[in-house]
C-alpha cells in the first residue's frame, strides 16, 4: 500500500525517479516493473502497477467502458506504460505533463493503491484550504 509524500524535480530531460520506497509496490508477479501513468482526478498523473491496473479495468462494468461513455474514452485514452532506464529514471508522457501543469518541482504522493504525482505548486494550493479535521472524521479516523 503506498502512503507518504515525497518532494522531488524532473531532470532536464523531463525524467523522474519513482521513490525507492515505492518501487517495491510496482513490481508485478514476476518480478517485472511493469506499471502506467494514466491522467488522474484534480490534474494528477496516477501511477498504478500494470497487474493492478488490468484488475481494475477488468471489474468496470460493460456499461462503464461503453463506446458511448465519455469518462472511459478520456480514461483509456490517458493510459501510458511506462519506461524506465537503467538508472530507474522515467520520462513522464508529455501530454499528462502538460496537463497536470508539471514544470520542474513534483509531489509524489502514496494513495493506498496507486500514487499520484501533482505539480508541487498544485498540490500545496489544493491542500491549503483543507479542513484537515473535518477531512479525517469522513473516513473515520
Amino acid at each position: 500500500m503506498f502512503k507518504g509524500v515525497f518532494e522531488h524535480q524532473l531532470d532536464d530531460k523531463n525524467r523522474l525517479r519513482i521513490p525507492s520506497r515505492f518501487k517495491k509496490e510496482l513490481t508485478g508477479e514476476h518480478g517485472d516493473k511493469s506499471y502506467s501513468f494514466f491522467r488522474g482526478m484534480n490534474r494528477c498523473i496516477c501511477v498504478m502497477a500494470d497487474d493492478l491496473l488490468d484488475d481494475t479495468i477488468s471489474a468496470l462494468s460493460e456499461e462503464g467502458i461503453s463506446e458511448s461513455n465519455e469518462a472511459s474514452t478520456l480514461f483509456f485514452g490517458s493510459i501510458f506504460s511506462a519506461e524506465e532506464d537503467a538508472q530507474g529514471r522515467v520520462v513522464l508522457p508529455a501530454a499528462l505533463k502538460k496537463m497536470a501543469g508539471i514544470t520542474k518541482d513534483v509531489v509524489t504522493l502514496g494513495r493506498g493503491k496507486r500514487l499520484e504525482i501533482w505539480a508541487a505548486e498544485r498540490y500545496y494550493a489544493y491542500i491549503e484550504g483543507v479542513d484537515y479535521d473535518a477531512e479525517l472524521k469522513k473516513l473515520g479516523i
